[in-house]
Parts: structure tokens; sequence; C-alpha cells
């Protein structure tokens, strides 16, 4: 992670100095500025949420940005859902986890899940609804989740 370097203690008011607009930090010797400067534009930074390499100081954090944003718009039971599934799950590929998170829950409603629900009826209009509790229904009476009978 990136660290950035501490203010000088002894710092006048009225001294030169160069600053780092993106990391905001400052420095007395235009040198450490340069590598300073050099470090974060080169391709060695990462997304801590994405994985995604080969970035500049500036891509990767607004890389980490933008997937925070996503995360805040999961809702708030899926969120502990997936924990759930990552934490429990023993699948060494991406692909296959992936794969296997999305059959999970797709067939599963979550507590506190925003749905929309539907009649056979279609001359009922759809109506949105938010899950309050789960029953487990013997496999002789199963209908898939999509279909309200």
């Amino acid at each position: 992670p990136f660290v950035p370097i501490d203010l000088p203690p002894d710092l006048k008011a009225d001294e030169e100095v160069f600053l780092n607009v993106l990391t905001k930090e400052i420095f007395r010797d235009y040198e450490e500025y340069f590598r300073r400067s050099i470090l974060c534009n080169s391709l060695v930074w990462s997304c801590e949420y994405t994985g995604r390499s080969g970035l500049t100081l500036s891509e990767a954090l607004q890389s980490e940005a933008d997937a925070a944003e996503h995360l805040r718009k999961i809702p708030r039971c899926l969120q502990q859902a997936i924990c759930f599934v990552i934490h429990t799950s023993q699948v060494a590929s991406l692909t296959a986890f992936v794969d296997g998170a999305f059959d999970f829950f797709r067939g599963r409603f979550l507590v506190g899940e925003r749905v929309e629900i539907t009649g056979s009826n279609k001359s009922v209009p759809r109506r949105e609804g938010v899950v309050t509790d789960i029953m487990v229904v013997p496999d002789a009476e199963y209908h898939h989740p999509t279909q309200i009978v």
C-alpha cells in the first residue's frame, strides 16, 4: 500500500518546496520530489479490490474508488451472503467460483432482499416487496423461485 511521507516537522511558512499534487506530499529536495513523481506515474500499482495491475497510482486510486462505489450498491443482505459463500468456498478457480456462486444465488431468496412480485394473472400489475421470512418447502411442492403460484 502507498504510504505518504510525513510533513517535515520544522517546515517554515515562507520556505520554497515541491508539492506532489496527487499525494499531497511536500518535498524540500527536487530529486526526492522527482523520484516520487516517477514512482506515482510508473505502471507498478494495482487496485486493491479488483486486483487489476499495471496501473499508475492515480489509475489505481480511481479504480479503487469505482469498485468501492459498486460495492456500496450491493444490498446489505446480499453482502453478508456473498461473504459467507466466499468464506466457505474451497474452489481454486475464480471462474468456477463465480459460476458456482451464480448458481447458488439464482435459486434462493434472502431475508431483506427487494423483490418484484407478479402473479399468474397478467392483468395484475407487478408489485415490489421485501423478503421477510424463508420457508422450507418439501421437494414435491417446489416451484422455481421466479414463479409465484
